[in-house]
């Protein structure tokens, strides 16, 4: 089974104007015609199904504080009855955090959060954000992190204790770095290694894979998640997914990273 962990399968009018943001503000060279897949939900959706992705985490995010509880609703009715598709949810630091997390994961049975610093303009460690961990302390709920703040979607090495201080507070909270955190790779794997309930995922920023080796990851297989970054990823499944077999993990380690390690932190979820 292959598990992409790092999907954004959103309504359409958001996919459009995140893809027309990308057109506009990124780096030279990528835009739409650079990109693998369509934005639309429905389109990338069967794109992912014909690159041989069995299920995927859906994550949306919130720029700003008032539209997370929509969205999320959008999420969880949109994929109530799809096998494939795992729906996420959000929140705002400058949102009612506590009721926000109660209804999505509480009431509407989202299984898994994402928080996005550069989109929200937050930190890691806000404050307000203690709701929510406090919640999936106890829930086993995973949260995608997306530390970095810079525009291109990296992430500083200097970034990272933010997330840190939070995992240390929260030690039982499920966080899943996105991007491993790239280029701070060794900054996210230090984390990882002095932790005990941080994961990483290995999506690519554009067309740039995380820069990690068998020997970086090694002891901490069981921690990597396997992830397109689709729709707006400039390489296919079948890119990603070559790269993580072409580090030469032993075999049960290959198939938890690609699929094992994302179903194990769902099956946890209470």
């Amino acid at each position: 089974m292959i598990v992409d962990a790092h999907v954004h399968l959103l309504p359409d009018r958001l996919a459009a104007a995140i893809r027309r943001f990308f057109d506009d503000r990124m780096t030279p060279g990528l835009v739409s015609h650079g990109f693998v897949y369509p934005h639309r939900h429905a389109a990338a959706r069967a794109a992912l199904a014909a690159a041989g992705i069995d299920r995927c985490w859906s994550l949306p995010y919130a720029h700003k504080p008032g539209m997370a509880s929509a969205l999320n609703r959008w999420m969880a009715e949109t994929y109530a009855d799809d096998a494939m598709v795992v729906p996420g949810a959000t929140v705002h630091p400058a949102d009612d955090v506590e009721a926000l997390v109660r209804e999505a994961l509480g009431q509407r049975g989202v299984r898994v959060m994402k928080l996005h610093c550069s989109v929200g303009g937050f930190a890691a460690d806000d404050e307000r954000l203690a709701p929510l961990w406090r919640y999936v302390s106890e829930s086993g709920h995973p949260v995608v992190v997306h530390v970095g703040h810079a525009e291109n979607r990296t992430t500083a090495a200097e970034e990272i204790p933010a997330l840190g201080r939070v995992a240390r507070r929260w030690p039982e909270a499920r966080i899943v770095v996105a991007h491993c955190g790239a280029p701070a790779v060794e900054a996210t794997l230090a984390l990882l290694r002095e932790t005990r309930s941080v994961h990483a995922d290995l999506a690519p920023i554009g067309r740039t894979l995380p820069p990690i080796t068998r020997e970086a990851v090694a002891g901490l297989e069981q921690r990597l998640l396997y992830g397109s970054d689709a729709p707006n990823t400039g390489l296919s499944v079948e890119d990603g997914v070559a790269h993580v077999r072409g580090l030469g993990l032993e075999r049960e380690d290959e198939a938890a990273v690609l699929g094992g390690n994302a179903e194990r932190l769902l099956a946890r979820v209470r």
